[in-house]
């Protein structure tokens, strides 16, 4: 299984990137950039291995579609332009083979968003990881004035010949109210959400939460009528049955919910309590006092709820407005006790507690009980919004966990490292390419989105180290390339 950290509020990120181009003037490059029909050919030469059997892979290594044991990866391009349909959205593949395009093909709808979230998992225990895809923006029916989305999640089986062109099933907040009695017990007794708003989708991590040796596919659904939800597909058994669709207002949850709380923003998934199984980190980054943002801990199986916010007495700082803690979140062992621990972001953080200046911070919580580790790090000036990304991985292969954190406003990228001192990489593209919007780690490389380089076509970029050069991969920057990485 993959574990990929997912970043801060979705709906809000594009909005802001999209901003961005637009006073670039970059909108129109983007909408007219070369469609990416479904999935580009590739040489026959680089395709002529015979496929293989899946092997199954350790629970935390890379991705890997064809089950060769050789890293792959995904890079969301959600306003690709596809069939000369604008921001419809694509995905890039890169596997030993080379690079693929994923898209809906005649499917596709302007304005779909196809990409914009990413998770890679073994679903159906087959020893090949499966590629789920985030189509948070869809509309179903006509697109009305005002509505986000009602959102989709697009599921591609992987096989030993890598990810199979048709694509598998297609997940909807309705795939989980065809449960009967859904609808009422899980969003509190009424109607589920009003229509083009739930943005299912917005965010994805796979997770085996049963132990069973196969991983589930969580989706997030921010905009879901009562302050948003979180759902679980595949729980106790193979493939992505419905499960359960959890909000703050779920009985065992029991929190308070406001519209504006954006539950299920940001989701990671980890062993916190070191049970074998593991539980979903679930980012809320609107929630609390004065909209500060909380993180929920849920295990779905136990059905237990772990609340945690800035005014935690285990937790350093003060909930102040527009901090957008829980905006970004990753799993990792980082105190060596053999239970994961959470590294949280707070992009909005100011040192000053004005909400103006926005420099941001990173806050690690030692599971199960989440108190703090260590000091709070955070941004080095006025804009950095420090923790807007975040992945953790033994990047320096001394067997402990380091930990990358993005700060897009100035372009740059910290690496915290669990053992010597601290080490930013700064953008190639310059401060505004967005450098750092979404990480992962693929055993000891640090891959860096920078959705805004090339007039916001986006750019995907390696660093095969913490002190290695940084070294662009070859996705063509087709629309907020590297907005998401899986």
């Amino acid at each position: 299984m993959s574990i990929v950290p997912r970043r801060a509020a979705p709906a809000a990120r594009l909005a802001a990137v999209a901003a961005l181009a637009a006073a670039a003037g970059a909108s129109a490059p983007v909408a007219a950039l070369r469609p990416a029909h479904g999935r580009m050919p590739v040489p026959a030469a680089a395709v002529a291995a015979p496929p293989g059997p899946c092997r199954a892979a350790p629970r935390d290594a890379p991705a890997d579609f064809d089950g060769d044991g050789a890293s792959d990866l995904a890079a969301g391009a959600p306003y690709a332009a596809v069939r000369g349909r604008v921001r419809a959205g694509a995905v890039a593949v890169r596997t030993a083979s080379g690079v693929t395009w994923l898209s809906r093909d005649a499917a596709a709808r302007r304005g779909d968003g196809f990409g914009a979230a990413l998770a890679t998992g073994d679903f159906d225990g087959d020893g090949c990881d499966d590629l789920a895809v985030g189509v948070p923006d869809q509309v179903d029916g006509a697109r009305r004035a005002g509505a986000d989305g009602d959102g989709a999640v697009q599921v591609f089986a992987g096989s030993p010949s890598g990810l199979r062109p048709g694509p598998g099933p297609v997940l909807t907040v309705r795939s989980l109210l065809r449960r009967r009695g859904t609808a009422r017990s899980l969003v509190g007794g009424r109607p589920p959400t009003p229509p083009g708003t739930a943005r299912f989708g917005a965010s994805l991590v796979a997770a085996d939460l049963d132990h069973d040796r196969d991983d589930e596919l969580v989706v997030g659904a921010p905009g879901l009528d009562g302050g948003g939800g979180v759902a679980v597909f595949g729980l106790r058994g193979r493939g992505l049955r419905p499960g359960p669709l959890v909000t703050q207002r779920t009985g065992w949850v029991d929190q308070s919910a406001a519209a504006t709380d954006g539950f299920g923003t940001v989701l990671a998934a980890g062993d916190f309590d070191g049970d074998g199984r593991d539980e979903i980190a679930t980012g809320a980054p609107g929630d609390g006092a004065r909209g500060a943002g909380t993180v929920t801990v849920l295990d779905p199986l136990e059905r237990s709820a772990n609340y945690v916010s800035q005014d935690e007495p285990d937790v350093d700082g003060t909930a102040e407005r527009a901090d957008g803690f829980g905006s970004a979140l990753a799993a990792a062992d980082f105190d060596g006790d053999g239970r994961d621990d959470l590294a949280i972001g707070a992009p909005g953080e100011d040192r000053a507690g004005s909400a103006a200046y926005a420099e941001g911070a990173v806050q690690v919580l030692a599971g199960p009980g989440m108190r703090q580790l260590g000091p709070t790090r955070t941004g080095a000036g006025r804009y950095d919004r420090l923790g807007s990304a975040l992945a953790a991985g033994d990047l320096t292969g001394d067997g402990v966990p380091d930990l990358a954190a993005g700060s897009p406003g100035d372009g740059t990228v910290r690496v915290f490292p669990g053992k010597g001192r601290a080490r930013t990489i700064t953008s190639p593209f310059g401060r505004y390419s967005r450098f750092g919007d979404a990480l992962a780690v693929r055993g000891r490389t640090l891959l860096v989105g920078a959705p805004g380089a090339h007039g916001f076509a986006g750019a995907v970029l390696s660093l095969p180290g913490p002190y290695a050069a940084a070294r662009p991969l070859p996705f063509a920057p087709r629309g907020l390339t590297g907005y998401a990485l899986g």
